[in-house]
């Protein structure tokens, strides 16, 4: 765990040996199966698990980096949404096929394959709306990097906005608590950045963004 004010001694943080949690939101999407527990502690860290089938990850952020005003969106399931316009235009392609060649012969050959493609276009698009979710995103304070993504009012609606609004209180005095220049804020959230893709919770695409977002940032990370 990384602290915007480490010191140069190894003795260890205090806030490493206490844990103490503030509050929790437990979530879980239908469709994707995805189990998600979000974990205010020690009123300035974040700790964020993520289950799935095939995944298990675990991770820390201090409250302090991010931006305290969430933005909503929807995450896109791209495997399904393009599978729905692969199906969609081949549905179309047979189509446009009979409709050139009206005769008994090919509409009888072709016309359940029309079927079937359409089928498939509509069963596609159901589960490209079940699987991209409504979220609610908290990003980086100078990166612009999503570090926390919440379904939307998951697990109910009173119980999401009341995770958020303190949340959002956190962030705010985590924030007002930082006694460091803007210059080591830079350089602290970009090793969080670079901690989290070694961890393999961001991939190396969104490092390379925040690079990019912010000016003369070549120059602080090797200050």
């Amino acid at each position: 765990m990384y602290n915007a004010t480490e010191s140069g001694n190894n003795r260890p943080d205090i806030e490493e040996i206490l844990h103490i949690t503030d509050r929790v939101l437990y979530q879980r999407h239908q469709a994707t199966g995805v189990e998600q527990t979000f974990e205010i502690f020690n009123k300035k860290h974040l700790k964020i698990q993520q289950r799935h089938l095939l995944s298990n990850k675990t991770y820390q952020i201090n409250l302090s980096l991010l931006e305290p005003w969430p933005a909503q969106q929807r995450r896109i399931a791209w495997r399904w949404l393009l599978s729905t316009v692969y199906f969609a235009i081949t549905t179309i392609v047979f189509s446009l096929y009979l409709f050139q060649h009206p005769s008994t012969t090919y509409i009888g050959r072709i016309m359940p394959f029309v079927f079937i493609f359409l089928l498939m276009s509509l069963a596609s698009l159901l589960m490209f709306f079940l699987r991209s979710p409504h979220v609610t995103i908290f990003r980086s304070r100078y990166c612009g990097t999503v570090l926390v993504s919440l379904f939307q009012d998951n697990p109910d609606k009173q119980q999401f906005q009341d995770f958020v609004d303190e949340l959002k209180n956190r962030i705010l005095m985590a924030s007002q608590s930082v006694k460091t220049d803007k210059h080591k804020m830079l350089l602290f959230e970009f090793k969080t950045l670079r901690r989290l893709m070694d961890e393999g919770i961001l991939p190396a695409s969104e490092l390379e963004k925040a690079k990019h977002r912010i000016p003369n940032m070549k120059a602080i990370i090797q200050s």
